[in-house]
């Protein structure tokens, strides 16, 4: 039972970060300034943060936000419109709505006592101190190693929750894979959920060998990897058996609005019509009929009371789409009710037709980017619930609201619960060398890597550029060079560090290092645009982009520009925002094989972490570029 005081400050809480969310989520003003097709450019009065792919309405026609760039906009909408140019409009941020409508609906949930006693339980885990038990249950997988074999029997043994905590390459997809797969095999019910939709196709793609007709997709079909479609609603839709009921009434539909175009054409000038009988479909004779006594084939069109006609066509039609979506309606609730297994981000977790559903499990992977508001929508779903994530990697991006809602659920249950959680130590990933950095700096020495990993390194067949080796760590300094980055309004831009990226790739694919293993990161979306621009140039389709948009990929090759190089110190914003221990983590740990720092040491020595980094780099594998110079 959730001590009262307690759920009462929870209750309190939940109310002024939903006040806040309504603050926070005005309208957006602006001009329309450019129309091509079903995409519109705007200029906005005032500088927005509202992030590429978010959905949007505009006069009640809905799209999806291509480009932000701070005060213009790039929409693409769903259908064609009547905007024109220079028009005043206002954008409503539709995610935001439905985020604030859920939370609405889950307080009073909550607040009204309509949780189940084993929603009631998961919430007293959430808030209280709860007594989590395990039983004997336990499940031999050959593939699995011993840390991954001890997640999954904790997993499936749990009362309640587990916890997974799985650092960069240890195999938290594959752990989560065989956790389902067991729970499946015994019947129960489960609700996989994570961040992105990338990651929870990266689990289906794994379970293919498990009767595609028991797993459902939710969510936005454009985003989700076209090999998956098949699991999708809409997929499912047409393989249902009561199916050929709606593609007969669209069948129907198309042939009375084919004769309603005919019988539109004719006037009342026209002295005759020819209606065969026998030509069941035809809309015309079928409608008159009702009204008229035919004799013959012929009939003139001055007997006739054509606002009738024309009123029972459109009548006809409306009733078929009617009965359309009624049976839709049925299919896809019957098809959601059949799913054992359904996917989603946590944000779709809560459609209108799963909104009453219970499960058995949910399973949250990519729980350490997941707010505890948002996870609250998935996790009071369910009897029992396993996280998977890692605290040591990006944490949620949230409102100014300092309390356990905004904070990574993740984070929350591993520090309230550190005994219940298991932790991945064999990465699979990267070169020992590259992984060491990491386990030294953030998992305490406790990672290690997988004995093959060892020959995870480049070969060069070329080797005559001064700044590339096979080594798999380079760090290039470029202290006392003065590669100074331009003077920018906010933000950063440095052409000299853009420079060396392009050259070192330039040897990269002399050595036939396939642009697909490539990556650029950079803290800075001024630089991740520019370097974009010197790859489009060239005509390289090489990832270049900002840690966030990182997390989750891997490639053989990393380079990343620190970009911050000018005569003046940082400044203490400058300095939190570079050296977070988790940005850190997750950009040194996308490379397998190499791993390429350019930084100006001299000047970002004056953040903590990052001088921890660079100190944790060899003198052997930094080149100084004032020496080569010199």
């Amino acid at each position: 039972m959730i001590n009262k005081y307690i759920l009462k400050d929870f209750i309190t809480d939940f109310e002024d970060l939903i006040r806040k969310e309504k603050i926070n989520n005005k309208q957006i003003r602006g001009r329309i300034t450019d129309i091509k097709d079903d995409i519109i450019g705007v200029s906005l009065y005032k500088s927005s943060k509202i992030a590429q792919n978010t959905t949007v309405e505009i006069n009640k026609i809905q799209g999806i936000i291509l480009k932000n760039n701070n005060k213009n906009l790039k929409i693409k909408l769903n259908n064609k419109s009547s905007f024109y140019k220079n028009q005043e409009i206002k954008i409503n941020n539709l995610q935001n709505d439905i985020i604030i409508l859920k939370l609405e609906n889950l307080l009073t949930a909550i607040k009204d006592n309509k949780l189940n006693q084993q929603n009631i339980e998961v919430l007293e885990a959430l808030l209280d101190d709860y007594n989590n038990r395990y039983d004997d249950k336990q499940c031999n997988v050959k593939s699995l190693n011993q840390r991954q074999q001890l997640a999954l029997n904790s997993s499936i043994s749990t009362r309640k929750f587990h916890i997974i905590k799985g650092p960069p390459g240890t195999g938290k997809t594959h752990s989560i894979v065989e956790i389902i797969k067991y729970l499946y095999s015994n019947n129960y019910r489960i609700l996989i959920t994570t961040h992105t939709h990338i990651a929870i196709d990266n689990i289906l793609e794994k379970l293919g060998d498990l009767p595609e007709d028991n797993i459902l997709r939710i969510g936005n079909r454009d985003k989700i990897n076209p090999k998956l479609h098949h699991y999708h609603i809409d997929s499912k839709l047409k393989k249902h058996p009561s199916f050929p009921i709606i593609k007969d009434l669209e069948l129907r539909n198309k042939l009375l609005r084919e004769d309603q175009s005919k019988y539109e054409r004719l006037s009342v000038d026209d002295e005759y019509m020819l209606v065969k009988k026998n030509n069941h479909h035809s809309l015309i004779r079928r409608i008159i009929s009702k009204f008229y006594h035919l004799d013959n084939n012929e009939y003139s069109l001055r007997n006739i009371d054509t606002k009738l006609i024309r009123s029972n066509i459109i009548e006809e039609i409306s009733k078929n789409n009617d009965r359309i979506d009624e049976i839709k309606k049925i299919i896809t609730t019957d098809v959601y009710q059949h799913a054992q297994i359904i996917a989603s981000t946590v944000l779709s977790s809560s459609s209108a037709l799963t909104k009453d559903m219970e499960f058995d499990y949910v399973i949250m992977d990519e729980a350490s980017q997941v707010p505890t508001y948002l996870a609250l929508i998935a996790l009071l779903k369910t009897d029992k619930f396993i996280l998977i994530g890692d605290d040591m990697q990006l944490q949620p991006i949230t409102i100014n609201h300092d309390s356990i809602l905004t904070k990574s659920i993740f984070n929350h249950m591993i520090e309230k619960y550190p005994d219940d959680y298991t932790f991945l130590n064999i990465q699979y990933r990267m070169n020992p060398q590259i992984s060491d950095i990491s386990s030294k700096l953030y998992y305490n020495n406790r990672l290690k890597s997988h004995e093959k990993n060892v020959y995870k390194k480049l070969v060069l067949i070329n080797d005559n550029h001064l700044l590339l080796d096979e080594s798999p760590v380079t760090l290039i300094d470029t202290s006392n060079v003065e590669y100074y980055q331009l003077n920018t309004d906010g933000g950063c831009i440095n052409e000299y560090e853009a420079e060396l990226v392009m050259s070192i790739i330039d040897a990269l694919i002399i050595n036939e290092i396939s642009c697909d293993e490539i990556g650029v990161i950079t803290p800075y979306k001024k630089q991740k645009m520019y370097i974009k621009g010197l790859l489009e140039d060239k005509q390289l389709d090489i990832e270049c982009d900002t840690i966030y948009r990182f997390q989750g990929r891997e490639k053989d090759v990393i380079l990343i520009s620190f970009c911050k190089s000018s005569r003046r110190l940082l400044n203490d914003f400058q300095k939190k925002f570079l050296s977070q221990k988790n940005q850190l983590n997750v950009s040194i740990t996308r490379a397998r094989k190499k791993l390429i720092i350019i930084a100006d040491r001299s000047l970002l020595d004056g953040a903590t972490n990052m001088n921890n980094l660079f100190d944790s780099i060899s003198l052997f594998d930094t080149i100084f570029l004032e020496d080569l110079f010199s």
